[in-house]
């Protein structure tokens, strides 16, 4: 998107460029001045907020007026003096210039005295050594000399002068006050009209503070005495504005290249009445329409839009909303979960209560319905309404700003670090066409998408997808999953199924289903073979779709198919790591549970043994880190810990070791811990021995009281 497609919220300068009907009221203006026919001077308030477009009505009447030869327009700038001397020079060397330009000849002395003493006005700025001169022009004709020769050249001429003050109110108050001053010093001038647009309140604040007394409307009093002719804007439809808005609106979209639905129209048309109070000028209907053409091409397909645009609307209309929102995510995304939910809701209104007080003239009830829309938690703040479960999964589906994955998308205008673009998601799908499997590892067309960081991000959206990928397609996709799945993070976690090792083996199962039915087991067969991961290829092997026999229609994997499978894994975990001295315990103690019920199973009821008594002979500690490995995680609230080794660890490690030849090796090796009590040895009756040790305190009593435990 070019530079070009944003607005520069440029005045207006043409009766055709008039979208909200002020070109009639600016003629109007502009005709008061050019057919007056009184002599003396006269000033005129044109009151406006800011960006209320008095700039475009000052554009207006200088255009209504470029035909009336006998009326000549000057703009004055107040910002570019900064002393009262220097604002009074500015002022009437830059009469005296529009005058030298187009009224006087060589015969008047006034040329030659403006032509001797004053440089041109452009100069004013950086007066620097013409300053002495322009001084000493001021000191040698003093300022009513100076006024009766241009009222002089005026009236000779049959000239009106008329003088346009913009951005009044943007000066500092003390640049407002001295500005003031010399509009009342010079306010007489004969044949001279002044039209000066300002905000009235923030210039009558700071004239308040010039001439207060005991009068408390100094501010307004003084301007009474000024202004002769005080002139509002006229007021824009409301409808107008909003039509205005909308149509930069559509432009952002257009840009974009984001087509709503009807639905979604009507839904932001909805929310948008939040808006309708702050969407008061045409600068901040151009503000927002701005924000858009800035936000929805750089977010598109990674958000929700119409949440971005809402989102959007509160940044710019409701700024201190905006934050509060930014920086409280705990409070905005998901569902209030069970537990301290009246602190909660409490603390969900105190947040929004506390931005909103900071603005004034808002309608809190629109704001509000405004949220309820878009964060379904504050719902179950305010009306106490109930989700389940389910909820925050249908909003991750729709990007929604809710969702606290998508959430800090809105506020980044870019994809965190730990996740991938949907456009990138997209794009791959679109590529699987065009992948030639079989494929090498270092040509795998994952290699520049996936890491360890947004590993779990790419498979959550593939997962999302994974039932509209076709049988061609989701071949070569598993293959090149299997390939990276050492990339696969397999933190331990109490909701262990959502660890993206455990997603990417449930992804996998689902594109195998995917396949033709005379293909499948050829897939997991070459699963099997190339994936770099242990722990995946055991995870897959559990997450494959068995048989049920009470729904034969779905076409899954028989008992048969899943032991052909079991032996062929096996087999694949003593060839190419066994076999190859790799300690087990060590690098798979996540799985070691999984790995042995596989082996013996679906090998042989001794391999397990045999693997056990030739790595304790090896490294006797290795019975310390199998007991641990079998030994679940349990979490409480200082988090998570080792439990203990219970009677069902035992007869699962029972069924597959020799437990005497176990024994054996913990009494040459572990002597120390053979005095074990007569009770049960917890945790919290043993704390003299490290956990490793407590286990296999906790072994040898559950092998000498069979009858317990």
């Amino acid at each position: 998107m070019t530079n070009r497609q944003f607005s520069a919220d440029a005045p207006l300068k043409s009766k055709e460029e008039d979208k909200f009907s002020r070109w009639k009221f600016a003629e109007r203006v502009a005709q008061v001045i050019a057919k007056r026919e009184d002599q003396s001077g006269l000033v005129i308030g044109l009151y406006g907020v800011w960006g209320d477009g008095k700039t475009s009505v000052l554009n207006f009447i200088e255009e209504s007026l470029k035909f009336e030869k006998k009326v000549i327009c000057i703009k004055f700038n107040p910002w570019r003096y900064g002393t009262e001397d220097d604002l009074l020079k500015g002022f009437f060397f830059t009469i005296a210039e529009a005058l030298d330009t187009k009224l006087i000849t060589g015969k008047d002395k006034l040329k030659d005295i403006v032509k001797r003493a004053a440089p041109p006005a452009a100069s004013i700025v950086n007066m620097g050594g013409a300053g002495n001169i322009i001084s000493s022009f001021i000191t040698t004709i003093d300022t009513d000399e100076l006024k009766k020769r241009i009222e002089a050249a005026l009236e000779k001429a049959q000239k009106r002068v008329l003088i346009l003050i913009d951005d009044v109110d943007r000066l500092d108050k003390a640049e407002i006050q001295l500005l003031f001053k010399i509009v009342k010093l010079i306010a007489d001038f004969k044949y001279t009209a002044y039209i000066l647009a300002f905000d009235k309140d923030i210039v009558a604040s700071a004239l308040q503070e010039k001439y207060t007394g005991a009068n408390h409307h100094a501010g307004e009093a003084f301007l009474e005495k000024i202004i002769q002719i005080p002139l509002h804007l006229p007021v824009i439809d409301k409808e107008v504005l909003q039509q205005f808005c909308f149509n930069d609106i559509n432009r952002a979209l257009f840009v974009a290249n984001i087509k709503f639905t009807d639905q979604q129209f009507q839904e932001f048309q909805r929310c948008f009445i939040g808006f309708n109070e702050q969407l008061c000028t045409p600068r901040r209907a151009k503000l927002y329409g701005n924000a858009l053409l800035f936000s929805l091409p750089l977010l598109k397909g990674e958000v929700n839009p119409v949440d971005l645009m809402l989102i959007e609307g509160i940044r710019i209309f409701y700024p201190s909303l905006y934050e509060a929102i930014r920086n409280h995510k705990e409070f905005f995304t998901g569902i209030l979960q069970q537990g301290n939910t009246e602190s909660v809701r409490k603390k969900i209104k105190d947040i929004v209560n506390t931005a909103l007080d900071l603005q004034q003239n808002i309608n809190k009830e629109n704001i509000i319905e405004l949220l309820l829309k878009l964060f379904p938690k504050l719902n179950q703040a305010y009306s106490y309404a109930v989700y389940d479960s389910d909820y925050p999964k249908i909003w991750d589906k729709a990007q929604r700003i809710c969702s606290e994955k998508y959430f800090s998308r809105y506020f980044l205008y870019s994809i965190p670090n730990d996740e991938v673009a949907n456009l990138s998601i997209s794009s791959l799908l679109s590529n699987l066409a065009s992948w030639q499997y079989p494929f090498n590892e270092d040509k795998n067309p994952l290699n520049d998408l996936i890491n360890t960081d947004n590993a779990g991000n790419i498979i959550q959206k593939l997962r999302n997808k994974a039932k509209s990928i076709s049988s061609n397609f989701a071949y070569p996709l598993t293959i090149a999953i299997a390939q990276k799945s050492e990339l696969m993070p397999n933190p331990e976690r109490i909701d262990f199924w959502l660890t993206t090792l455990e997603q990417s083996a449930m992804l996998s199962s689902d594109l195998i289903q995917n396949v033709e039915q005379n293909k499948r087991a050829e897939l997991v067969f070459k699963c099997f073979d190339i994936a770099s991961s242990l722990a995946f290829k055991v995870t897959l092997f559990y997450r494959l779709r068995r048989e049920d026999k009470e729904r034969p229609e779905n076409e899954y994997f028989s008992e048969e198919c899943i032991n052909q499978f079991g032996r062929y894994l096996g087999r694949n975990i003593l060839e190419k790591h066994i076999a190859q001295g790799e300690d087990i315990t060590i690098n798979y103690s996540r799985v070691l549970f999984d790995i042995f019920n596989i082996l013996h199973k679906y090998v042989n009821n001794q391999c397990v043994n045999d693997y056990v008594k030739q790595l304790i002979a090896q490294d006797p500690t290795a019975i310390i880190r199998l007991l641990t490995a079998y030994t679940p995680t349990a979490w409480g609230t200082t988090g998570k810990y080792k439990a203990d080794f219970t009677r069902e660890h035992y007869d699962s490690l029972a069924e597959k070791i020799d437990v005497f030849a176990f024994i054996k090796s913990i009494e040459d090796n572990f002597s120390h811990l053979l005095d074990i009590p007569d009770d049960y040895p917890s945790r919290y009756e043993q704390e003299n021995l490290n956990e490793g040790e407590l286990f296999i305190q906790q072994f040898l009593w559950l092998h000498n009281h069979p009858e317990k435990g």
